[in-house]
């Protein structure tokens, strides 16, 4: 494995690393929702994850 690999893969874990913790962030916003709004917040919890979810594979297309 060079160098190139290498600095690739640690790349790649540091972007898997931020995409774990954008997913866990988003797991404690719709608890702190819920506990907040109730059931009501069940649907706002679905947009924004749906939205997040477009987000993200407009930034895979693009090959971030």
């Amino acid at each position: 494995m060079d160098h190139t690999d290498q600095a690739q893969l640690q790349s790649d874990n540091r972007f898997a690393n931020l995409l774990f913790l954008f997913a866990a962030m988003l797991v404690v916003l719709s608890l702190i929702a819920l506990a907040l709004w109730g059931l009501p917040a069940i649907a706002m919890v679905g947009l924004a994850a749906t939205v997040a979810v477009f987000f993200m594979l407009i930034a895979y297309a693009a090959g971030w």
